[in-house]
């Protein structure tokens, strides 16, 4: 009897030798089988909801990474187009800066910032915008300052002349931990403001996270896509606040 169970056990070890590569080859397989990523298209629909203009959003990461306020921007700009929403964004409407570096390359820079200023300008005379307002350098864009800060109401009503939109948002983003070395915890923030045409302030979205970071790809997609959500319900004829 003993015998027979010392050859059990050896045709046992054997067996799970065997099958140990198997096992290791399908655990380092796995993530990719689990994850191979997602792809989407945003078109931009013939005829939209409304228009929405994309300002500046500050960063206030205590680690500053310039990349969150891009990537929130265009994660932000992909939802409402994929809503149905039109979409402009403020710094397509700030004059360039000119190239002070010597030779043809600089040249080259003050030829292309003159063609990119004239077609603005044509834009905005297509569009309906007339003379320059407060804050505009000329017809068709704005003052360089203006892509750099969270907007006043006044300074808000000089955009609206020059690119027409329904709504504005500007806002914030950071993202911290608690300061403990040992189990520390990162968290993040996303403030954002809505304004209307005339520049007044009609709504605050406000988004916290705890133990998670906004670098994360499908929470910015997720966080993204709930803002679009508040939107659609201050879009509804009911009270905006009732979300």
């Amino acid at each position: 009897m003993f015998k027979k169970k010392v050859l059990f056990m050896i045709r046992l070890l054997r067996l799970q030798l065997l099958l140990l590569p198997v096992l290791v080859l399908v655990n380092c397989a796995y993530p990719f089988f689990l994850n191979s990523g997602s792809i989407r298209m945003a078109t931009k629909k013939e005829s939209v909801k409304s228009t929405y203009l994309l300002g500046y959003i500050e960063n206030r990461d205590s680690h500053f990474d310039p990349f969150h306020t891009k990537n929130l921007s265009s994660m932000l700009k992909f939802e409402l187009l994929n809503a149905g929403y039109g979409i402009l964004v403020l710094d397509d409407y700030i004059k360039p800066g000119e190239d002070m570096s010597p030779g043809k390359e600089a040249a080259s820079k003050r030829g292309e910032t003159k063609d990119l200023l004239a077609q603005l300008a044509e834009n905005a005379k297509m569009s309906g915008g007339g003379s320059a307002s407060p804050g505009a350098e000329g017809s068709g864009f704005l003052s360089s300052d203006y892509g750099s800060k969270l907007l006043r109401e006044s300074e808000i009503k000089t955009v609206q002349g020059v690119t027409h939109f329904d709504f504005f948002i500007q806002g914030a983003i950071a993202m911290n931990d608690n300061r403990k070395i040992i189990d520390k915890t990162e968290n993040g923030i996303i403030f954002l403001e809505i304004f209307d045409k005339s520049g007044k302030f009609v709504s605050s979205i406000n988004y916290t996270v705890e133990g998670r970071t906004l670098t994360e790809a499908e929470l910015l997609k997720s966080i993204c896509g709930r803002v679009i959500d508040k939107l659609e319900k201050r879009e509804d004829p009911k009270p905006w606040w009732r979300f």
